[in-house]
């Protein structure tokens, strides 16, 4: 064995086949594997009760383009990823900036604030959906105590896009917060007292000097951010499952449509399908933004 080693080590293709061999194989088995079959199964017509998938060529595709549920969840995924991105990383950079002037109790707000990150996205949606009840929730409660009209806000479909914008806002802040807070932390001070000396209040500080080098990290997370709230299905599912106790009305999301057409009416081929569609419209926005990051990133302090 010892000897079977050190002729793997001397050659060297050998050693790497021999130590990633068993970690590439296991990626694939779970991830490349089963997208390339979700990428057959699109073509097919396959479907819970059908043995073996049958071929039938772009015809998925085709009845995606007459389905109403795949353009409503679209606009409402559109709506909430577009709403979440852009508020979440403004009070992320916000908060970020505020809490690098206050460094010795900065660590303890970052924690605070983390929170939620670290919370499951189940039990938050749960506690979430009490506190949006339209009769017993405490959000209603405080609202009747200013004097503000009450909201059905699990019972209107405008209304749950709103909650679950909130609820995505509240859970991600902290994450983003935190990269933020590491790329001020990495910007050297001798910039901004130099700007302090020639006269530059915090906001030209701000405008000149925080933003232009963190627009790395801001595309970063953009991405990122962009990704995710693409991808909203548990709260979603959760505020308005059935099962949960929760008003029927079920708000479309481009993951809850895939999930249903694939476990609820048991349609595979058409599921992969949307699968697909979903794949395409989040490479298609990651390529944009990378797209204008020549515009106006730039890496160099």
């Amino acid at each position: 064995m010892n000897r079977v080693i050190r002729y793997a080590k001397k050659n060297h293709l050998l050693f790497v086949a021999c130590t990633l061999g068993p970690v590439l194989a296991l990626f694939a088995f779970i991830r490349i594997i089963p997208i390339i079959r979700t990428a057959w199964y699109s073509f097919t017509n396959y479907t819970m009760l059908v043995p073996k998938p049958v071929f039938s060529g772009l015809a998925n595709y085709a009845a995606m383009l007459r389905d109403s549920s795949l353009h409503t969840a679209f606009i409402n995924t559109a709506i909430i990823t577009l709403s979440c991105v852009l508020i979440t990383l403004s009070l992320a950079l916000l908060f970020s900036v505020l809490l690098r002037r206050i460094e010795k109790s900065a660590t303890f707000y970052e924690m605070i604030f983390f929170i939620p990150v670290i919370t499951p996205w189940v039990p938050a949606t749960v506690i979430w959906r009490w506190l949006f009840d339209p009769k017993f929730g405490a959000i209603n409660h405080l609202l009747g105590l200013l004097g503000l009209p009450t909201q059905s806000w699990l019972q209107q479909p405008s209304q749950v896009i709103y909650a679950i914008i909130i609820i995505s806002i509240w859970k991600t802040l902290g994450y983003y917060m935190i990269i933020y807070s590491v790329g001020l932390k990495n910007i050297p001070q001798e910039f901004y007292e130099a700007a302090t000396v020639d006269g530059a209040g915090h906001g030209r500080q701000f405008r000149y000097i925080t933003v232009p080098l963190l627009k790395p990290i801001v595309l970063f997370s953009m991405i990122m951010a962009s990704i995710q709230f693409f991808n909203t299905f548990t709260v979603a599912y959760v505020l308005s499952s059935e099962a949960q106790g929760s008003p029927s009305y079920e708000c479309k999301v481009l993951v809850w449509e895939i999930y249903r057409n694939g476990f609820t009416y048991y349609k595979m081929g058409y599921s992969a399908a949307y699968s697909w569609v979903l794949f395409v419209i989040i490479m298609a926005a990651t390529a944009i933004q990378l797209r204008m990051q020549k515009r106006w990133v730039t890496y160099d302090a």
